[in-house]
C-alpha cells in the first residue's frame, strides 16, 4: 500500500530540489558560499542569540493568552514546547510540523483531539495577523524601494488578500457555522468553531500579547540583519523592516521540505529591491536557514531528554469537553 504521508515528503524535497536549481541557474552559487566561508563568526552567534530570543517571545505568549481558550501553561513548559516545536518546524516536511507537536502535548493533557488543533492554530492565527500588521506598517516604505508599478501593487494585493481572508474568516464564523448546518456540513463545523477560538483570543489579546508577537516578528528581521552583517553585506536597516516580513510571509507557503527553495527565491527577490546583489541575497537566506535548523536540532535534543512531564499543561473550563467559547 503506498505511503501517502512518504509521497508528501519526497514531493516536498523534489520541489526544494527544483527551486534550488532553478534559483542556481540565475544566481552565482560559488559567489554566495564564497561570501559564508568568510562570514564574522561573533555576528552569527548573534544570529543564534536573537534566534533564542524569538523562543523566549514565543514561550511568552503562550504562556500570557492561552488562558483565554482554556488551557494553562507556566513558561518553562510553554518555552519547551517553543524550543522543540522549531525542531519539527525546521527538520520537518513542513512548517506544520511545530503545530503538530503543540497539539499532541494538549492532547495529552487532556484536550480532545479536534480542540487540540484548534487551539494551536488559532495561536498560529494571531501570529500571522500580527505579521500583517508589521507589513501594512512597512508598506509605505517598501513602495520607495520598489520602483516598477505592477510589483507594488502585486505587493498591496496580496496584503489586501490576506486582511479579507482574515477579516472574513473571524467575522463570519457565527454565520458560517449556520450556514454550514443548515446543509448538513457538520463535519466542517471545525471551521466555525476555530473561528471562535480565534475570536475569543483577539478579544482577550493584552497590549503584553500584541508586543510579544511583534516582538518575533522585529526579532526575524534583526536576525537577519545580523546575517547580512556576518556577511559583510551592507542593507538599509528600514528597508529590511519593510521588505523582510514580506518576504518570509512568502516563505511560509508550505510547499518544499523545511521551507527550502521557496525563501531563498523570496529572498533574492525582495532583497534584490534593496539593491542587495543576488548571490548575497541567496547567501543570507542560505545562513539564516541553517541558523534555523541549527536551533531545530537543539530544540531535537531537548525533546529526546526532557521528561514528558517537563512538558505539563493543564486543560480547565468548558473547552476541557471541546466545546468552543461563547461568542
Amino acid at each position: 500500500m503506498i505511503d501517502l504521508a512518504l509521497i508528501k515528503v519526497l514531493v516536498k524535497i523534489a520541489v526544494a530540489a527544483a527551486l534550488m536549481a532553478l534559483i542556481a541557474s540565475r544566481v552565482d552559487f560559488s559567489a554566495a558560499f564564497a561570501l559564508i566561508a568568510g562570514a564574522r563568526s561573533a555576528l552569527l552567534g548573534l544570529t543564534l542569540l536573537v534566534s533564542f530570543c524569538i523562543v523566549f517571545a514565543d514561550a511568552a505568549y503562550w504562556t500570557h493568552s492561552m488562558r483565554a481558550i482554556g488551557c494553562r501553561i507556566d513558561f518553562r513548559p510553554a518555552f519547551l514546547f517553543s524550543l522543540v516545536g522549531w525542531f519539527f518546524a525546521n527538520l520537518a516536511p513542513s512548517t506544520v510540523g511545530s503545530d503538530l507537536f503543540r497539539a499532541a502535548q494538549m492532547r495529552h493533557a487532556g484536550a480532545p483531539v479536534e480542540k487540540s488543533v484548534r487551539l494551536v492554530v488559532a495561536a498560529r492565527l494571531m501570529s500571522f495577523v500580527s505579521l500583517l500588521a508589521v507589513i501594512a506598517l512597512g508598506l509605505p516604505v517598501a513602495a520607495r524601494y520598489i520602483d516598477a508599478p505592477v510589483e507594488r501593487e502585486a505587493l498591496g494585493g496580496v496584503f489586501a488578500l490576506a486582511m479579507l481572508g482574515f477579516g472574513a474568516f473571524v467575522f463570519m464564523g457565527p454565520r458560517l457555522k449556520a450556514l454550514m448546518t443548515a446543509a448538513g456540513l457538520h463535519r466542517l463545523t471545525f471551521i466555525s468553531a476555530l473561528s471562535a477560538d480565534t475570536r475569543a483570543l483577539l478579544k482577550t489579546a493584552t497590549p503584553a500579547a500584541w508586543g510579544y508577537l511583534t516582538a518575533q516578528h522585529l526579532l526575524r528581521v534583526a536576525g537577519v540583519a545580523a546575517v547580512a552583517a556576518a556577511l559583510k553585506t551592507p542593507v538599509d536597516l528600514i528597508a529590511l523592516y519593510a521588505l523582510i516580513p514580506a518576504a518570509l510571509l512568502i516563505a511560509m507557503i508550505p510547499i518544499s521540505f523545511g521551507g527550502w527553495g521557496v525563501r531563498e527565491a523570496s529572498f533574492v527577490h525582495f532583497l534584490g529591491f534593496a539593491g542587495v546583489a543576488p548571490s548575497a541575497a541567496l547567501a543570507i537566506s542560505i545562513v539564516y536557514g541553517l541558523t534555523r535548523v541549527l536551533i531545530g536540532a537543539i530544540g531535537g535534543v531537548v525533546w529526546i531528554l526532557a521528561r514528558r512531564d517537563h512538558y505539563r499543561l493543564d486543560i480547565d473550563g468548558p473547552e476541557a469537553a471541546g466545546a468552543p467559547p461563547a461568542d
